[in-house]
């Protein structure tokens, strides 16, 4: 296989027959061997001070999707959608069979979000990777590919970097993952998500996240047999951001880490970023954050419009110990999500306020139904009244007319907030436009949550 070209086209096997299948496994899992993990020591830094990544939106100019032809509606119209599906996964990763870590659930992220490059190995492979507060696995594809999807950056071949290496099945790192025995006596791993799975070896190897800063992953996926239904498909594999003791990406990098959303809307806007580790920024005010089955979750306690206290219940958002409704915090939705007992009130009183300006409310579109005005956002509600989250300690999070309203189309504009599905159990979560110029920094450890609003270029070094 070529790997000149800088994309690479790989032929999936959709007619795999059952026996073929379970050969090529073994013949996968076997042909990749064991390297000596020394050739890193003196090149990958342990205990980085500042893994400073540039996050990359869906919708970027720097983004393998971009497509200049594509119309603002057709952008928005997709990161509902997406935002629907998103939180649909979501709550059947945590509520489901297994609870989604033992099955390794991983939740949908169709067409939103961040992606990220990395590179693997020595000499270094680039990997444009999905980042995702929802998955617990950091995991890429792997030669030989038995089933891969299609991917715009070389696929990693494992024997051809010095550093890489198969993680044993004694060792604690499999054993603590929960991986499994193969007959090589190799640990592997099955995961499975909303549009496809991974199947591979849990590995060792040197990644460098910002081009010149290398680390060693003691975890890491290296799949080898990797089904994915979505066929625009660019990335290589997912950045898992969320929380477990293994194989947690966050926990081998020290607990911490900070990201910051600028305008998502704009497609040229570059200063978007992640760090990990100790060099995250943890500036603002804190509240309480809780993991919750890889899942970070806040404890919300009222809203606000202006002035206005609304009439909400705080026990509307509690988490139940099954682990039904909560509020969780979350880059893979467009929109922010809120239970029946808490959106009635916040869509109540903006349709009151927005009623009392004579704007004249649109119906488009029920899943979700969002409440919609016709008009220009920046011309009809740039003077809105902050909506203000309210968490517990006294902290709140302020949403301006930019985080709280979006341009639908090119004659209306909605609210940025939806109302949970029945179905959903109570689950709420804030989303992406809610975020937006806010820095976001999670303190696993100390179980903190700290948000400060900020202009992302301030953060740069």
């Amino acid at each position: 296989m070529s790997m000149a070209n800088s994309k690479t086209t790989i032929s999936c096997c959709p007619g795999l027959g059952l026996g073929l299948f379970l050969f090529l496994l073994l013949c996968v899992i076997k042909f990749v061997p064991s390297s000596s993990t020394t050739a890193a020591s003196n090149t990958a830094s342990p205990n980085p001070p500042r893994l400073a990544i540039r996050l990359i939106h869906h919708d970027s100019v720097l983004s393998p999707y971009y497509d200049p032809n594509i119309s603002a509606y057709e952008v928005t119209e997709r990161a509902i959608e997406g935002s629907a599906a998103r939180i649909s996964s979501l709550h059947t990763r945590i509520t489901g069979p297994g609870n989604g870590i033992r099955a390794g659930l991983i939740a949908d992220n169709r067409k939103v979000g961040f992606l990220t490059k990395v590179f693997f190995g020595k000499p270094p492979v680039p990997q444009i990777v999905h980042v995702d507060t929802g998955s617990l696995l950091f995991w890429i594809q792997c030669i030989p590919c038995a089933q891969c999807f299609n991917q715009s950056t070389p696929v990693f071949d494992p024997t051809r970097s010095s550093t890489y290496s198969n993680l044993p099945c004694d060792s604690i790192d499999c054993q603590h993952s929960l991986g499994k025995c193969d007959r090589y006596k190799e640990c592997t791993y099955n995961y499975s998500y909303a549009r496809g799975s991974t199947i591979g070896n849990l590995a060792s190897d040197i990644v460098s996240f910002d081009g010149s800063l290398v680390v060693r992953v003691r975890v890491f996926g290296c799949g080898h047999i990797n089904v994915n239904s979505t066929r625009d498909w660019q990335e290589s594999g997912i950045l898992g951001l969320g929380y477990a003791l293994y194989p947690s990406l966050v926990v081998q990098l020290g607990s911490k880490f900070s990201y910051c959303i600028g305008d998502v809307t704009d497609p040229k806007y570059p200063h978007n970023q992640l760090i990990l580790g100790e060099g995250s920024t943890m500036e603002g005010d804190s509240t309480t954050l809780e993991t919750f089955r890889g899942h970070y979750y806040v404890n919300l306690q009222g809203i606000s419009v202006g002035e206005k206290t609304l009439d909400i219940d705080p026990q509307s958002f509690k988490r139940s110990p099954s682990g039904e409704g909560g509020v969780l915090v979350d880059t893979g939705s467009v929109l922010t999500w809120l239970q029946t007992d808490g959106y009635v009130p916040l869509q109540n009183e903006v349709q009151s306020l927005l009623d009392k300006r004579g704007l004249r409310r649109v119906i488009y579109g029920h899943n979700p139904a969002l409440l919609c005005y016709a008009g220009t956002a920046d011309r009809e509600v740039s003077d809105f009244p902050a909506v203000a989250l309210h968490f517990e300690g006294g902290v709140k999070l302020n949403m301006d007319a930019k985080n709280f309203f979006f341009q639908r189309k090119s004659g209306f504009f909605c609210m940025a907030v939806a109302e949970s599905q029945s179905s959903l159990n109570g689950l709420s979560l804030i989303g992406v436009l809610a975020q937006q110029h806010h820095n976001f920094g999670y303190d696993i450890a100390r179980g903190k949550i700290f948000f400060e609003r900020i202009e992302c270029e301030q953060l740069a070094e």
